[in-house]
């Protein structure tokens, strides 16, 4: 053995705590820890709400897609959901949404509309 039974608990029982230093460099790990975490998180939520936008676009084309095709009705011009607005374009072959993202260039999402013979 290394140590005696009794040598390690007499060492156990001169500890009264932590001391200050433990807890200053406890909380500057954690804050590097946390500071490298936090870009990620923020990249990741930006993304999340890019693919939300660009769903609710999906769901508003393929909606006036059917309304038009379907119905015969014509799609409104503007739509503005949660926020945000989508411009409605319809060309004599496609149907095509479009929406702002902060920061970026505008999308552009179409679909073809039906061949009549």
């Amino acid at each position: 053995m290394l140590y005696r039974w009794g040598q390690g608990v007499s060492i156990l029982k001169s500890c009264n705590g932590y001391s200050l230093l433990d807890a200053l460099i406890a909380l500057s790990i954690l804050t590097v820890l946390s500071s490298s975490v936090l870009p990620i998180y923020t990249h990741l939520y930006e993304e999340r709400m890019a693919i939300l936008k660009r769903k609710h676009a999906v769901i508003l084309l393929d909606n006036c897609w059917n309304d038009l095709v379907l119905n015969r009705g014509i799609p409104p011009r503007e739509k503005i959901v949660e926020g945000v607005s989508f411009s409605i374009m319809e060309t004599p072959t496609e149907l095509c949404i479009s929406y702002k993202e902060q920061n970026k260039n505008d999308n552009l999402i179409c679909r073809s509309l039906p061949h009549e013979e």
